[in-house]
């Protein structure tokens, strides 16, 4: 067998035990140690299954990451995820939103936003990545016409929606893939995943594992 199936058999080695003998009250995982290694992402977990047995050492490998963040805390879950609202700004077409006739109280206006993020992606941060200027009342918000900024479609779709009954008016122009830069090119965005760590999360290309 090679490395690379004896890390996919070990990690789904370590899901299925999580899954089937993890202690939700008495059991912890924790994350002690993470290294970068080019584009690759080395996690070091602390899994304890119950307070009866001693805590175990894995080592995650985590392939071709284009992001991540990592808490530090404890949690008692993992999961591998092909689809997820954390994919979208890497597999969603991505749209500019234009307006023009603002007369919103910007405060409104960014809260409205703001919402909007969280009901799509389940968090509020990522409307930095997205709103043109900084996410602050003097930013774009108090403007009277311009570029709000680029979001994936079903953001900018919820934003319009939401604008629908306010004093302003806005378009969604020109929607497009996201692209990555090789450092010589533009190219698409490879298939990713999604591995959830409790709170943190990374989004990589593929997920092994190993007992340390």
């Amino acid at each position: 067998m090679n490395k690379l199936l004896c890390d996919k058999v070990a990690m789904e080695e370590l899901l299925a035990e999580l899954n089937s003998e993890f202690d939700d009250a008495e059991g912890w995982i924790r994350i002690v140690d993470a290294d970068w290694f080019a584009d690759d992402l080395k996690i070091k977990l602390s899994v304890l299954i119950n307070d009866e047995s001693e805590p175990d050492l894995w080592q995650l490998t985590c392939s071709g990451v284009v992001e991540e963040s990592i808490c530090s805390e404890s949690f008692d879950s993992i999961y591998v995820l092909g689809e997820s609202a954390l994919l979208k700004p890497y597999s969603e077409e991505h749209a500019d939103l234009m307006f023009a006739d603002n007369s919103c109280d910007p405060a409104q206006l960014l809260g409205i936003i703001c919402s909007c993020c969280v009901e799509v992606f389940g968090r509020l941060e990522y409307v930095h990545r997205f709103l043109n200027q900084r996410a602050t009342l003097e930013g774009i918000v108090s403007s009277k016409y311009g570029l709000l900024g680029r979001f994936p479609l079903s953001l900018a779709k919820r934003i319009e929606e939401s604008f629908e009954r306010l004093p302003i008016r806005v378009n969604v122009l020109d929607p497009r893939m996201p692209r990555c830069w090789t450092g010589t090119e533009f190219v698409p965005y490879p298939k990713l995943m999604v591995l959830e760590l409790g709170n943190s999360f990374v989004i990589g290309e593929g997920f092994n594992a190993v007992r340390a």
